[in-house]
């Protein structure tokens, strides 16, 4: 390529794209003097990347110059404010999701997380009083050959390998949240059933210890992790009960735009049910077991439905507290 030649293109090439990299500089300076907004930001993003493929043309066609040792540092500089701050952005706002989102998606959905309990309740309560009535109908409800297996007398406690069955029961757990949202997406038909279904298991087992007096000793060993880990299929039930209902009842949307935007949400709900799900999990493989007396069962029950109440509610007042900052999910 003749110097003419060579020089035309280069000075092409910086009349065309100096507002640019001009521009880049304004936003990386802006950045260390203080903060950008998102559009800002995202903006930094998308000149970085324009400027990143400016500094491949220029290192082939004018490797020596010094126009591409000034596009080599502004793309360093820009790498550096974009992905410094997006990792010192990451842990603030995941907190700010289970400190604040979270419990807030959890009251905008509170009507469905009540139908779940509420069907949980059905199914309990329907099991409980026809196992009471006729133990050889817990074969009904709980899996296959659990009934012939339980002896109510011997209590509801074992020999326990902590680590292996505090990671056993989150497993089941997640999985069964999972299957209440999933189902879902099926039209929540499948969410009903594992709703009731999970109620008629306890319900029946609740009344094979409430037959030979051990009701006291059973709950004691139910309500210590249960509290939490309920709390955490109800949210998930509740979710997937949202998420059929926007197809059902997708208001001005189309119902597939409705279902989307719901899907959106109650995906959130998800994520921040898995931490409740490992408390509960760890209170059952390792609190639960503990040689403890059974009152002292229940006062761990009654705390962690106190720190539940707080935790969600505390949330809440903060939000009626600064209503102008109320993050908006529905869209």
């Amino acid at each position: 390529m003749s110097l003419p030649q060579s020089n035309r293109r280069l000075g092409s090439f910086v009349h065309k794209n100096q507002s640019r990299w001009t521009r880049l500089e304004e936003l990386i300076h802006q950045f260390r003097r203080g903060s950008l907004s998102k559009r800002e930001l995202d903006e930094l993003g998308f000149l970085y990347r324009k400027v990143a493929g400016h500094l491949a043309y220029a290192q082939t066609y004018f490797p020596q110059h010094d126009v591409t040792r000034r596009l080599n540092e502004l793309t360093l500089n820009a790498h550096n404010v974009l992905y410094g701050s997006v990792k010192k952005r990451r842990f603030p706002k995941l907190l700010r999701f289970f400190t604040r989102d979270f419990p807030l998606l959890f009251h905008e959905r509170i009507p469905f997380f009540l139908i779940a309990f509420s069907l949980f309740a059905v199914g309990a309560l329907l099991a409980f009083f026809l196992t009471l009535g006729d133990p050889r109908l817990a074969s009904l409800f709980l899996p296959l050959g659990m009934a012939e297996n339980i002896d109510p007398k011997a209590g509801p406690a074992g020999e326990w390998n902590h680590s292996i069955v505090s990671s056993q029961i989150m497993v089941n757990n997640i999985q069964v949240a999972f299957l209440c949202f999933a189902f879902g997406a099926l039209l929540g038909v499948g969410t009903v059933w594992m709703l009731l279904y999970n109620g008629m298991l306890i319900g029946a087992l609740a009344a094979l210890f409430h037959r030979v007096g051990e009701s006291y000793t059973f709950w004691a060993h139910i309500w210590p992790h249960g509290v939490t880990e309920l709390t955490a299929i109800f949210i998930a039930g509740g979710a997937g009960l949202s998420l059929a209902y926007s197809f059902f009842v997708p208001g001005e949307l189309t119902r597939g735009e409705s279902f989307k935007r719901e899907g959106k949400v109650t995906i959130q709900l998800m994520m921040g049910v898995i931490p409740l799900f490992v408390i509960a999990a760890l209170i059952e493989g390792f609190l639960t077991p503990a040689p403890w007396p059974p009152w002292t069962k229940y006062l761990l029950a009654l705390s962690t439905l106190i720190l539940l109440f707080f935790y969600f509610g505390s949330a809440w007042i903060r939000k009626e507290a600064t209503p102008s900052e109320n993050p908006t999910y529905s869209s």
